[in-house]
């Protein structure tokens, strides 16, 4: 399911199309300014995000030359135990 096949799936049960499409966004929009914030996420029975920041990395390409991979953060989600029950 994408983005657009949600806010058609919202608009048969809640709203009219153009509402559901501001409630998709909005919603989207409050959880990447909070993860920006640092905050976490819960949506319960659903699952948490949170920004985590990985390690940086030293790796090897396919030519073998050594590439430095930096730290950087990054979004985790952990489902909901009963996700997918």
């Amino acid at each position: 399911m994408n983005k657009e096949e949600l806010i058609k799936e919202l608009s048969n049960y809640l709203f009219d199309k153009q509402q559901a499409k501001i409630a998709v966004d909005r919603t989207l929009e409050i959880i990447k300014e909070n993860l920006q914030k640092g905050e976490k996420v819960v949506l319960s029975n659903f699952g948490t995000f949170k920004i985590r920041q990985s390690a940086p990395l030293v790796l090897k390409n396919p030519k073998g030359q050594i590439v430095e991979v930096p730290s950087k953060k990054r979004v985790k989600f952990k489902p909901s135990e009963n996700i997918l029950k």
